[in-house]
């Protein structure tokens, strides 16, 4: 959930709005002394396919688990000492705890960092993120652009690379 808000640019003969997204972190995250957020990817956890058909079950099973209250993200939070993933998942819209994971993950295991995009019908797209590491791949829906994803790549390359 990110918050919106409007920069008004004052331009000669008419004013132009913009919104800027201000990053929400998770407040199972919990910054350590010294610590700075460098970059932060939020993924979908209902679906992982390009395929319209299966993207629309996906809705279908997200709008019933709304009617409920039940939400669930999937978050990695870059900084420049550690890399953690949060996998939230609430119910009755918060009132209860559902689940919670909240990993810090080594930089000495990460092998690899990247992205990968799937098509289908030859219009459908999917960007995901892809961290590989000495317990396996993980893969994550990408909410937003492509730009943005390649750019949160970079940085959480770096950060491994530092090791």
């Amino acid at each position: 959930m990110a918050r919106f808000c409007c920069l008004i640019v004052f331009e000669p003969f008419y004013f132009k709005f913009k919104f800027l997204k201000i990053m929400k972190y998770p407040k199972e995250f919990s910054p350590l002394e010294g610590e700075s957020v460098l970059t932060q990817i939020e993924g979908n956890a209902w679906n992982s396919s390009p395929n319209p058909l299966a993207s629309l079950m996906a809705s279908i099973v997200k709008f019933m688990n709304a009617i409920f209250g039940v939400k669930r993200r999937t978050y990695i939070i870059v900084t420049n000492l550690r890399i953690v993933q949060v996998e939230k998942k609430t119910i009755l819209w918060g009132i209860l705890p559902g689940a919670v994971d909240v990993l810090t993950l080594n930089k000495a295991t990460i092998q690899a960092v990247g992205y990968a995009m799937a098509s289908s019908w030859f219009i459908f797209r999917k960007w995901y993120f892809v961290l590989a590491n000495m317990s396996g791949t993980l893969k994550i829906t990408y909410d937003g652009n492509k730009d943005k994803l390649i750019e949160s790549c970079t940085i959480l390359d770096n950060i491994v690379a530092q090791r």
